[in-house]
């Protein structure tokens, strides 16, 4: 790398929550050396009380708007919501569609105060339709060599209203210098993206985070029992995702009455905050289960929750293996997962859990009793994960083709300039 100066990379992204695609954009930056790489990030919609991330990137004077006003923040939230509801009004339609044009119209700002200040060398784009435009407005208008992670399956973008990214996919790829991906390389290849293009990025864990936990494991598997209020001898099954029908939390609640039955002190913990908490308490009360169902919401440190269950609940419809599941197989635990028939799926490769019929509760249900009546509650079964992490899981590994991709990029882009 030219020793002149770090190479920029400008990353954009629709906001900071705890997303898969914003704990990447994270652990980037986290890991980037500052002698190499020099980050900056710019956001499409207003800074909410739900931006994770943000405050650990101000700290690094990587990111630099300011905060809303309560009321702007709640008002934020609330449109936001209004973006992926069923059935809108066309009133509320345009109302959304006013203010995601408002916040693409302030992040363009934004966009060109960076490209004229921070200059960089590289831009990233992270998530769906704001960041990729903005970022093809700095490849086409200002030259700027243009990567892009593709947030999830196609399936996924579907269910989450983003359905047209593919199609953008098909007739802008050219435009893209690079595509970043954790789910299906086919899926881009089947779009006519070529495969020197194309990059497949596994799912990485910080395993220096994961052993020190597991130092401690004694410790939170006690504490977070107190936590909770539940008895030194309850089993955990965690989830961790979102509240959202795509992570499937409902078929795993519809589990649990027959396998209280068999065991009683089974209590499922769920990480994670969405609008579907209300149904899924309901759900939880109707099928007098509730004593034993804690939701309770987003946790910036996850991983003592992880080091205090029994078993992972890997219960999402679309994708297979994601940054959730991966800190569970990382940590030892035995993984009971449905088979969405995606390229990512890692249980019949490692062998650390048991993999059932998508979307079918009992056969959930059958495949955890069939770990936790194991002599050993599935903690065998769970190590084949952890050493299969320890060989191919170190987060610092699967980030270095981000940083050779920067640097490569990067250097083009000066050699050309220099003339």
């Amino acid at each position: 790398m030219n020793n002149s100066r770090p190479i920029r990379v400008l990353h954009l992204i629709e906001g900071l929550g705890g997303g898969g695609s914003e704990r990447w954009l994270w652990e980037i930056v986290r890991l980037s050396t500052p002698e190499n790489v020099e980050n900056r990030v710019v956001t499409i919609f207003p800074d909410t009380g739900d931006y994770v991330y943000a405050d650990r990137l101000r700290a690094r004077g990587i990111y630099q708007q300011r905060r809303d006003p309560r009321a702007l923040s709640l008002l934020s939230r609330n449109i936001q919501a209004l973006l992926v509801t069923e059935r809108l009004t066309p009133v509320r339609k345009s109302l959304a569609l006013l203010w995601r044009l408002g916040c693409n119209g302030l992040a363009t700002w934004e966009l060109l105060k960076a490209l004229l200040r921070f200059r960089p060398d590289v831009v990233h784009t992270h998530t769906y339709y704001g960041p990729f435009f903005a970022g093809l407005l700095a490849k086409v208008v200002f030259g700027k060599p243009l990567v892009h992670s593709v947030a999830a399956l196609f399936s996924q973008m579907k269910d989450a209203h983003y359905g047209m990214m593919p199609t953008l996919y098909a007739r802008l790829h050219h435009w893209v210098d690079r595509f970043f991906t954790g789910a299906s390389c086919d899926e881009l290849l089947s779009l006519g993206v070529p495969a020197s293009k194309i990059l497949h990025i596994r799912c990485g864990v910080d395993l220096q985070d994961i052993s020190a936990v597991q130092n401690e494991r004694r410790y939170h598997y006690a504490e977070i029992r107190r936590s909770l209020g539940l008895p030194e001898d309850a089993y955990i099954a965690l989830s961790v995702g979102r509240l959202h029908p795509s992570k499937g939390h409902l078929f795993a609640l519809r589990s649990l009455p027959s396998l209280l039955g068999q065991f009683p002190n089974l209590h499922w913990v769920v990480l994670g905050e969405g609008a579907q908490r209300t149904e899924l308490e309901a759900q939880a009360r109707e099928l007098g289960v509730a004593e034993h169902v804690h939701l309770i919401g987003f946790q910036a440190e996850p991983l003592p929750y992880y080091a205090a269950a029994n078993i992972y609940l890997r219960t999402p419809v679309f994708e297979a293996e994601n940054l959730s599941s991966y800190q569970a197989i990382a940590m030892g635990l035995p993984v009971v997962g449905f088979d969405t028939g995606s390229e990512t799926e890692l249980i019949t490769k490692i062998g650390n859990g048991i993999l059932v019929k998508n979307q079918d509760s009992a056969a959930l249900a059958h495949a955890i009793a069939s770990i936790l009546i194991l002599h050993d509650g599935g903690r065998a079964v769970g190590e084949l994960g952890a050493e299969y992490s320890r060989q191919h899981f170190d987060i610092r590994q699967v980030t270095s083709p981000f940083f050779s991709v920067y640097s490569a990029l990067g250097e083009r882009g000066k050699r050309i300039r220099a003339g």
